[in-house]
């Protein structure tokens, strides 16, 4: 795993211990006394996340599937997460994305389907970013890394009781969105800021924005309705889902990357 992977499965897997502790919902599907299967989407291989949720599914019972666009080995079965319609009903009792939600291209269908996949009691365990690894913006601008064209990083969600249960998270990454450090690029991510701008912004200061909790969802959705992106808010998710458990960490401490991270486990509606 690379330097910001264990933070960031660090904090992944005492989120789900904690779930677990208080909901006992993975003991409960391996009480049922029958093969459970485990579906990892836009995953290479079989991360401690998804390890801590087959050990609370119980190990022995549980086959773990791996589905990607760009599969590296043949254990990896070839799957576009943007077309689940390729799955087949009610086949699988805990499916995860994890750390590629922001390329879902069109939510409302993605959500249909992964409710769609999902046995009777079943979870769908997605996590969520705000901001991109190079700087605290909210719309996902052009990225360095794509050549100048625009990030493939279009989606990602919020509702009010993540910031009213975990502001201490949401402050710290907003506290940098209305002051990047020097260094951060906020116009295009990923590129070098000139020595001599980042004096000036050392002595003068630099972009500045003046949001709060209070403003930070209106200004999240207005960020990517501008730039054509989606925000998944609950009244996308409620047809399909209602959420079991939250949890959020801003990394920066740790990582030096601007990516504020969302745990949701949701329960299918009507499941």
């Amino acid at each position: 795993m690379g330097a910001s992977d264990r933070p960031y499965f660090g904090w992944l897997v005492e989120a789900l211990d904690r779930f677990e502790r208080e909901q006992g919902r993975l003991a409960a599907l391996g009480r049922e006394g029958r093969g459970l299967d485990l579906w990892g989407l836009a995953e290479q291989q079989a991360t401690p996340a998804i390890e801590r949720l087959r050990e609370g599914l119980g190990a022995p019972r549980t086959a773990v599937t791996l589905f990607d666009r760009f599969p590296s080995a043949p254990t990896v079965r070839p799957l576009d997460l943007n077309h689940l319609e390729a799955l087949p009903d009610a086949a699988c009792d805990v499916v995860t994305l994890f750390r590629a939600s922001y390329l879902v291209a069109d939510p409302p269908s993605f959500l249909g389907h992964l409710r769609r996949i999902l046995r009777p009691g079943g979870l769908a365990v997605v996590d969520w970013v705000h901001g991109c690894s190079d700087a605290p913006v909210l719309d996902f601008p052009l990225d360095a890394g794509y050549g100048g064209l625009p990030s493939p990083y279009v989606t990602t969600y919020l509702d009010p009781h993540f910031l009213a249960e975990l502001p201490g998270e949401f402050e710290a990454f907003i506290r940098h969105v209305n002051r990047p450090p020097g260094r951060a690029n906020v116009d295009r991510p990923g590129v070098a800021v000139p020595a001599a701008e980042r004096l000036r912004r050392l002595l003068r200061g630099g972009p500045r924005r003046r949001l709060s909790l209070a403003t930070y969802a209106d200004a999240l959705r207005g960020d990517l309705a501008r730039a054509g992106k989606w925000l998944v808010e609950p009244s996308l998710l409620e047809p399909h889902f209602k959420v079991a458990f939250r949890s959020a960490r801003y990394l920066y401490r740790e990582t030096r990357r601007f990516n504020l991270y969302l745990l949701t486990v949701l329960q299918p509606v009507g499941g």
